[in-house]
């Protein structure tokens, strides 16, 4: 009787429908029935015996639910003969308990009835000590079932006494996928109704079961009672532990912990370092993945299988993040090894990365790897030029463009802005720019766009007069081409004298029609208007003012080319200003009309001064 209380107190913890199941029983069993039972010897073992397991989701799954066919999956195999190897039949009693108990396929009641209790408790055993194998060669068990069913059948068929054994056995179920925490606060709970005390495995187990389901109170309950008892936490202990703190999301503690291990000298297991290797990068914790990786490929092997992909996601993951470090260390490992073959987006984003972080080498790498499969686009040199220069080799960087050239991409003015933004933040690569430009040309005719950035740079850094020589040899270094407006105009605006502005003024208007004139923004009209009027090249000036005034200058609040326009036509008696005053004071903008009224009040002012101190001074002469 007291075998039996345990029994039952057991599957309550178990199954909590396990009440509900025995009162339908009882109340089935006491109504009338129609006809007479019919008595069945051995009934005890020839039923289904219902069983149910934690799930993670939602209630309990009884392990001889019929399968799809309609058969249970523990009876599946029921009958008094199984097919062997050689495809004969061949009774479960000749064959070894191995075969019976730990096949594939869940063993069927004649299995169970063929073995004995000894080989029931040696296939549990055998179950604990696969549960941590991490590279099976082939299908597995389903131990979370098979466990249940084992346990089962020594407490409901063989009457076996309850034992500690059978909680460890029932808690390396929980650690299933399909266990749950519950189970495994179930099982301590009732572990301790029964006055039995806990044990290393169970606690071991436990912590196992809360690396997938994770529970914090749980966890420390158990490491309380572990304590208590003087169980060894030893590494094995602690790295559950920490894995358990992983799952948890609890990040920053885990790593701590791990560390602390590292430091003390502990022998961590590699699925350790997988597991946390993989979480890391997926929450692009990139620097501490590393670090891990390159631990991991030192227990593991460069040439380890498991290690080459872990470096290959590191690559990838890093790279998405333009991680230089550990896109380097993943490139160099895997990659320049031919241990793998990247896909095109990784090598894109490895070009990237490179581009970033002026890893000219590795620009290099990444761009050929590319031309090997596919034709290399514009952006692709485009990075590798940002490498280049990034690393400051401005003569790579511009050989680079002529190979572009050379490849059949054409060449434009946005190709080139990598070059100019790091020539305007690094003047002193300016240095030798010139001489590189006129080395580049002696090989072939340099494209205007890569000679325009360079004469650009310098005129805005030194000024026009610096890049004139330059200017004037381009249509030596370029070939047959012809004068660029948009160069010339911006010489114009960055001429630090008069008459160089004067000069290059002169030569656009003779050399450039109308029609010619690029459209330019705003703030460029504004500089370039100021600069042809204080030069005095006004039919220059307004030609730019009619452009001007097309692209709304009349809504910009700069008033510098209108102080200096309406001051040089009113000195040089110019009309041509006043069509261009009246469409200011027309256009409705307040600001804009007090702005333009004050600039002629100046100008009225200070003709008047001048007028009556020419007077003043021809009165003094006697």
């Amino acid at each position: 009787m007291q075998r039996k209380l345990l029994s039952d107190g057991l599957w309550r913890c178990l199954c909590p429908s396990f009440d509900q199941l025995a009162l339908r029983t009882a109340i089935r069993q006491s109504l009338p029935r129609t006809r007479p039972a019919v008595s069945r010897p051995c009934a005890a073992r020839s039923g289904p015996i219902h069983v149910r397991c934690y799930e993670t989701t939602a209630g309990f799954q009884s392990i001889d639910e019929p399968t799809e066919n309609g058969s249970s999956r523990i009876g599946s195999q029921a009958g008094s003969v199984q097919p062997g190897e050689d495809g004969r039949f061949t009774s479960p009693k000749l064959r070894s308990w191995k075969d019976r108990l730990l096949a594939l396929t869940a063993p069927s009641e004649e299995a169970l009835k063929a073995s004995t209790v000894e080989e029931v408790f040696a296939a549990l055993s055998s179950l604990r000590e696969t549960r941590d194998r991490t590279s099976p060669s082939g299908p597995e068990i389903d131990q979370h079932q098979r466990i249940v069913q084992l346990v089962q059948n020594l407490l409901q068929v063989e009457d076996q006494p309850i034992t500690p054994f059978l909680y460890e056995c029932l808690m390396d179920a929980m650690a299933h996928p399909r266990g749950s925490v519950d189970g495994a606060r179930r099982l301590l709970d009732d572990m301790r109704e029964q006055g039995m005390k806990p044990t290393a495995e169970l606690c071991n187990g436990a912590l196992r079961a809360l690396m997938n389901h994770p529970d914090y109170i749980l966890r420390q309950e158990i490491l309380s009672i572990m304590q208590e008892y003087w169980f060894t936490i030893d590494t094995p202990v602690k790295q559950t532990v920490i894995v358990g703190m992983l799952r948890d999301e609890q990040y920053e503690l885990a790593y701590a912990r791990l560390t602390e291990l590292i430091e003390q000298g502990a022998r961590i297991e590699p699925w350790v370092y997988d597991i946390f290797i993989l979480v890391f990068g997926k929450l692009r914790f990139l620097d501490e993945m590393i670090q891990l990786l390159y631990r991991r490929k030192n227990i593991g092997g460069s040439t380890d299988p498991l290690v080459i992909n872990l470096t290959y996601y590191a690559l990838d993951m890093c790279s998405q993040s333009y991680h230089h470090a550990g896109t380097l260390f993943g490139w160099l490992s895997v990659v320049q090894n031919h241990l793998v073959q990247p896909s095109d987006g990784i090598i894109e984003n490895v070009l990237g990365t490179a581009a970033r972080n002026a890893d000219a080498q590795l620009a290099t790498e990444a761009l050929d790897l590319i031309s090997q499969r596919t034709r290399a686009q514009s952006h692709h040199y485009e990075a590798v030029v940002e490498a280049f220069i990034g690393s400051g080799d401005l003569t790579a960087a511009i050989r680079t463009l002529c190979i572009m050239r050379d490849g059949g991409i054409r060449i434009s003015r946005a190709n080139t802005r990598t070059i100019y933004k790091t020539l305007m933040s690094r003047p002193e690569l300016l240095e030798g720019a010139e001489e590189v430009v006129r080395e580049a040309a002696r090989a072939r005719p340099v494209h205007r766009a890569i000679v325009a950035v360079v004469i650009d740079s310098i005129a805005r850094i030194h000024g026009s007069e610096k890049a004139l020589r330059l200017y004037r040899d381009l249509p030596t270094l370029c070939g047959a081409e012809s004068l660029n407006a948009t160069m010339a105009q911006d010489l114009i605006i960055h001429s630090a004298e008069e008459a160089t502005a004067k000069l290059l003024a002169k030569e656009y208007k003779d050399q450039i029609a109308e029609n010619q004139d690029p459209i330019r923004n705003i703030s460029t009209y504004n500089l370039l208007i100021a600069k042809c009027a204080e030069a005095g090249e006004m039919d220059l000036a307004f030609r730019f003012t009619k452009q001007a005034m097309e692209a709304g200058i009349t809504k910009s609040r700069s008033s510098k080319w209108i102080s200096v326009l309406v001051e040089q036509a009113i000195t040089r008696e110019d009309s041509r200003v006043w069509p261009v005053v009246d469409s200011l004071l027309s256009s409705g903008d307040e600001d804009m009309t007090k702005m333009v009224r004050r600039i002629l009040q100046q100008k009225r002012i200070s003709k008047l001064a001048s007028q009556w101190k020419t007077r003043n001074s021809t009165t003094a002469v006697p």
